[in-house]
């Protein structure tokens, strides 16, 4: 029979561990064994995504914490020969209704311990289904869009980091030079309608610096966001148009705004 996997030992935490020992120890752990980094794996890489998926969800959790329950009491049972699981439930069923207040309707308390102890027999016989690398990640990265403060970020690399300077620096560069076509700093030619999104520049600024750090964190997560800062500060720094650094750095200030706000408001809601 194969073995259960115990989430908190992968972790490294205890089964009263609260949300945030469980994200640190993730985060600690991650950077540790990350497959880009020397001595990293990536197959315990994907077993600390999915222990981080399932505590971090509380119905996944619970569910986690009853199978590893079941595991335990079959295991204790392992050793008996020829158990008769019905007449097992039988009995148990029996004892529970005798406990039971007469006139007490508690028929509906789900599928008996016999039941549900040869299930977990066969589900640990079973192999595991669609435990790949993709699944993995999509698992750790279940949280909404707009929720920026629960994303995983995966430890920044030379490739995200790259991606995240050069990306934000040609974004910055498009919007500038948008930005000195509206003012006429620099000929539009053909694109005179382009002067009526003058007064409109100081929002695109910091949409496209929000949008911009948000993709970022997204991929190298707190190094991320600097990395955006640096190119909004080359760009608007060097002959662009003005404002540009300055909206720019606004909108890289409402992401971290909302990922503290979202952070305080989580963890008053776990108290």
């Amino acid at each position: 029979m194969a073995e259960q996997t115990n989430h908190y030992k992968v972790l490294g935490v205890p089964r009263n561990a609260s949300q945030s020992e469980i994200k640190d120890a993730y985060r600690r752990l991650a950077k540790e064994r990350h497959p880009d980094r020397p001595g990293g794996s990536e197959v315990e890489f994907s077993r600390l995504q999915e222990a981080h998926a399932v505590l971090s969800d509380p119905n996944r959790r619970r569910k986690h914490d009853e199978t590893l329950d079941l595991a335990h009491a079959a295991d204790q049972l392992a050793g008996v020969i020829d158990v008769d699981w019905d007449k097992l439930e039988d009995e148990l069923s029996q004892k529970r209704r005798e406990r039971e207040p007469r006139g007490a309707g508690g028929g509906g308390g789900g599928p008996g311990l016999g039941r549900r102890l040869r299930s977990t027999f066969r589900k640990q016989e079973e192999p595991p289904r669609g435990g790949g690398r993709g699944h993995n990640r999509t698992s750790a990265r279940g949280a909404r869009w707009y929720e920026p403060h629960d994303f995983d970020p995966e430890p920044v690399t030379w490739k995200t980091g790259a991606l995240s300077f050069f990306g934000a620096f040609l974004v910055f560069i498009a919007i500038g030079q948008v930005g000195l076509w509206a003012i006429n700093r620099v000929d539009p030619g053909s694109l005179t309608w382009i002067d009526t999104l003058a007064p409109y520049m100081p929002i695109l600024y910091t949409l496209v610096g929000l949008a911009t750090a948000y993709f970022s964190y997204r991929a190298a997560g707190w190094a991320g966001i600097a990395l955006v800062f640096v190119a909004a500060l080359i760009v608007g720094g060097s002959g662009g148009p003005p404002n540009l650094l300055q909206f720019s750095t606004l909108g890289i200030l409402v992401l971290l705004a909302v990922i503290f706000l979202g952070d305080r408001l989580g963890r008053r809601n776990r108290r």
